[in-house]
């Protein structure tokens, strides 16, 4: 019985081993005879040694534009170099991969999913092209269900006045601005899915979904903001809104930032050439404010920063600039060139110059993305007898980019990625802890990285608590519309939104007497006459009628003008001047509790006489116990 079952074994085997060799046979002769291999055709080069790195080279060109053309570009130095002494092993490599030289195979598709095939008809599983006409539908009926309205267009200025706990010192306004469709935008997944929310406060990524059992559906994603701009939005809205308050921070002596962020092709450097057109409109208008200007001296510079190298772009020989703080805590930009400036057609011309020197390259999502951050500084000279300088920082900051959008870029490209993506971190981090040290009894504890990067350490006066006036930021993020791009606005979004944080007051916080922006009119006149010194006359015309948050938020030009008119000099000008922002300062750096109280002056030298006697009297217990130590032994 058991010698039967391994014959009738053997027979089975030759039975179907029989048939296979036949259908070997025929499949050799189908390739044989399917062989793109004539005498017409050209012949492969022939097997090189392994050190002749250009034969292989040849080679490897040969074989990938024969079988995989749209792979050819792979045969670079760092290849061979990667694969020296090995070419043999990577050719073999790329037959099994390829198939042999002229009779290219596809690759392997990749398994199916469960649920797609039959469960839709057939036509396997559904993707956001497939569905675009579906998707438009959905998103126009999301867009008639929340209208676009317009914003108000005085939050710069009344974020001033916005906090609890007094005078805001460093005020930051996030905005958003959609774009456009653009004429290269005709691909099946380039249809609008990033709108304007209600009232232009907030912006809403409706991303585009495919349910498992292939229905359309929206996800949102929804950012609040102070601003938010749609594709319609025009340009002169949007320096009203954000650009005039800024350019009047420089003309009375304080500072105005404002700088675009966003994905490589989103509108940045478009957004930010419009409102350096209108700033230059503004800083030399007609009228009577023009008068006064003519007395005062402007200047114009332009720097770009990529990682820790910083170039002058108004120099002939593209000077390096230095970046560091002086003993005083100045920040200087050493090298720096300062134009000044005449008329609206001269700095036009800088701004044009700076533009054409700044570095660009060309990526996978913009033939001429930025690679640097350009910074645009105006200058604006004080008023005869002031000492601080109006600063206007127009920044322009590099295209932000995902890992997908630079796998296919060489290592110099992705080293300069990598100096983009620190500094706008770093910026982030600034950001969120100078609003946290805006918090009562906060700036002591919270520290400000704003070394951490070049970017931020000239912006030093932005992030510096102890800043001796008043700082505007604009943070102005720039986004695409379509579904393509979806996932890198909803990124975008994600990084600009959290920057709005509400500066919150303590609950049952303490009134701080010695905070002059909380004081009443009366008492204002009372300090000004007996730290300027001068009459209660002269004090009520410096004063004028306002409350200590208005009275703080007065320029120092402005300040010298009505101490001017009442009749004082400038040496007791500048002292008046220098006590109110130390007052300033000292109330938002003083100490307080967790429950809000204020540590005085009184409890701080209590605390440390306690802590002073602590300290002798477990010293005393250490040595009565190094005595008895001493004893026993």
């Amino acid at each position: 019985r058991k010698h039967g079952r391994a014959r009738r074994r053997e027979a089975l085997q030759q039975e179907y081993q029989q048939p296979r060799a036949a259908g070997n046979q025929s499949t050799k002769r189908a390739a044989a005879m399917a062989s793109p291999r004539s005498p017409l055709s050209p012949r492969p080069p022939p097997s090189p040694s392994q050190d002749d790195t250009e034969a292989w080279r040849a080679k490897f060109v040969h074989f990938y534009q024969t079988n995989a053309p749209s792979k050819a570009k792979f045969v670079n130095d760092k290849m061979m170099a990667k694969w020296k002494g090995r070419y043999k092993e990577l050719y073999s490599n790329l037959e099994r991969k390829y198939g042999p030289l002229g009779a290219p195979s596809s690759p392997p598709r990749p398994p199916s999913r469960p649920g797609s095939g039959k469960a839709f008809g057939g036509r396997g599983k559904r993707t956001v092209a497939d569905l675009s006409s579906e998707f438009e539908a959905l998103v126009n009926k999301a867009r008639r269900e929340c209208p676009d309205n317009k914003a108000p267009v005085d939050l710069v200025d009344a974020k001033l006045t916005a906090a609890e706990n007094g005078l805001e010192t460093s005020t930051f306004t996030v905005c958003a601005r959609i774009r456009p469709k653009l004429p290269q935008d005709q691909g099946d997944e380039d249809f609008v899915c990033v709108v304007p929310g209600e009232h232009g406060r907030a912006a809403r990524c409706l991303v585009p979904r495919v349910s498992i059992t292939g229905r359309p559906k929206l996800d949102e994603a929804r950012s609040e903001l102070d601003y938010c701009w749609g594709p319609s939005a025009d340009e002169d809205n949007i320096f009203d809104s954000v650009g005039r308050p800024l350019v009047h921070r420089a003309l009375d002596g304080q500072v105005g930032v404002i700088f675009a962020y966003g994905q490589t092709g989103s509108g940045k450097t478009h957004t930010m050439s419009n409102l350096m057109e209108r700033v230059v409109g503004e800083l030399f208008k007609s009228g009577a404010a023009a008068n006064v200007m003519r007395h005062r001296k402007i200047s114009f510079s332009y720097c770009e920063i990529l990682g820790s190298d910083a170039n002058d772009c108004l120099s002939p020989s593209h000077d390096a600039v230095k970046i560091g703080e002086m003993l005083d805590g100045r920040v200087v930009l050493k090298n720096l060139s300062e134009h000044e400036v005449e008329d609206a057609a001269q700095m036009h011309a800088l701004v044009k110059k700076a533009a054409a020197t700044r570095s660009t390259e060309s990526t996978a999502r913009n033939d001429t993305s930025s690679r640097s951050h350009g910074i645009g500084i105006v200058t604006v000279a004080p008023p005869e007898g002031c000492a601080l300088a109006g600063k206007l920082y127009v920044i322009d900051l590099a295209g932000s980019e995902r890992a997908a959008d630079s796998k296919d870029h060489d290592q110099q490209r992705l080293e300069e990625t990598k100096a983009i993506n620190i500094s706008l971190m770093a910026l982030k981090e600034c950001i969120r802890a100078r609003t946290k040290a805006s918090r009562p009894g906060a700036a002591r504890s919270v520290h400000i990285p704003y070394r951490r990067a070049k970017l931020t350490q000239v912006m030093k006066d932005v992030f510096d608590v102890a800043s001796p006036r008043l700082c505007a930021t604009v943070v102005l993020a720039c986004v695409a519309p379509t579904a393509r791009d979806v996932d890198h606005s909803k990124n975008t979004l994600s990084y600009a939104a959290p920057l709005k944080v509400a500066v919150e007051a303590a609950p049952h916080l303490q009134r701080d007497d010695r905070d002059p922006a909380l004081w009443a009119t009366t008492q204002l006149i009372e300090w000004v006459s007996q730290t300027a010194p001068c009459t209660e006359q002269q004090a009520k015309q410096i004063v004028n009628q306002n409350t200590g948050v208005q009275f703080c938020a007065v320029s120092e030009s402005a300040l010298f003008a009505r101490c001017a008119a009442a009749e004082l000099d400038a040496k007791q000008s500048k002292k008046l001047y220098g006590a109110l922002w130390t007052a300033v300062i000292d109330a938002k750096t003083r100490n307080r509790r967790p429950d809000g109280t204020i540590i005085t002056e009184e409890d701080e030298a209590r605390e440390k006489a306690a802590k002073a006697q602590a300290l002798k009297d477990k010293a005393a217990l250490w040595k009565e116990r190094e005595k008895t130590l001493r004893s026993d032994f």
